[in-house]
């Protein structure tokens, strides 16, 4: 069902992807994406949000930015980070 990275993810990069979930995202209705920046715009952190597509690259996960949310592919390593320590 998540996607399958090419490497995991260290734990600083999982934070920095949590936290800003955690402050202004959410998951999409498949299951299938993090919407980072829901109900704002990415191009406000654009910094943040370009380090965000930089570590997805370097997992091999896909990545889109629609309407200002950057979607990233959700996978399993990041869905139980997010249950663990950011809900």
């Amino acid at each position: 069902m998540y996607a399958t990275p090419t490497r995991p993810m260290t734990q600083d990069e999982l934070d920095m992807i949590c936290r800003v979930w955690a402050d202004c995202g959410s998951d999409d209705s498949t299951d299938r994406w993090l919407q980072l920046w829901d109900g704002g715009s990415s191009a406000d952190d654009p910094e943040t949000r370009d380090a965000i597509i930089g570590i997805a690259e370097a997992c091999g996960l896909e990545t889109k930015v629609e309407d200002g949310v950057l979607l990233v592919q959700k996978t399993q390593q990041l869905h139980d980070e997010i249950g663990a320590r950011w809900i």
